[in-house]
């Protein structure tokens, strides 16, 4: 049965950090994560951009997102046992998916630029001196994972006291 009462504060913290962790990871897998372009091109006409959902990486965050999304309204209907162990699941998926967006930024010069034979000799003959810049995207989803993860936290401590009558 669905309460109507108010929130606790621990619950109300937990429903909107995973709320918008869940929108974060999900809206950063849309935007840019990577811009690679020449250092010489000041316009940046040749520049090409990278969206997280081109790379796998991507699609895993904006996945985790949804499924954020709709942990959200399965752990207000589950029992308590049931809503812990997705309080747990989100947690841990929040930092999978702030975690490979992280290693994306960390490692954006080799991640991001073409590679292969063909790049590789075309660099080597014409001297091209690539720049990486980190779009708002990979931002956006590290910052998303994060939210999530401590929603989920905040979610199992709620779950967890729910047993207990008189604590917030």
């Amino acid at each position: 049965m669905l309460s109507t009462s108010r929130p606790t504060p621990l619950r109300f913290a937990g429903f909107l950090a995973l709320a918008l962790g869940g929108l974060g990871m999900g809206l950063g897998a849309l935007l840019t994560w990577a811009t690679v372009g020449f250092r010489g091109d000041l316009a940046h006409r040749l520049d090409v951009q990278t969206k997280g959902i081109d790379v796998w990486e991507g699609k895993v965050v904006l996945a985790i997102g949804a499924a954020t999304l709709v942990g959200i309204v399965a752990m207000r209907l589950l029992s308590t046992v049931a809503a812990r162990r997705g309080a747990a699941a989100i947690l841990m998926l929040g930092l999978l998916a702030s975690d490979l967006a992280a290693i994306d930024a960390l490692r954006a010069q080799s991640r991001f630029v073409p590679t292969g034979p063909m790049w590789r000799m075309a660099g080597e003959l014409m001297k091209l001196d690539l720049r990486v810049d980190l779009g708002p995207g990979i931002w956006l989803a590290i910052a998303g994972g994060i939210l999530a993860a401590v929603g989920g936290a905040l979610s199992l401590v709620w779950a967890g006291r729910q047993g207990f009558p008189g604590r917030v």
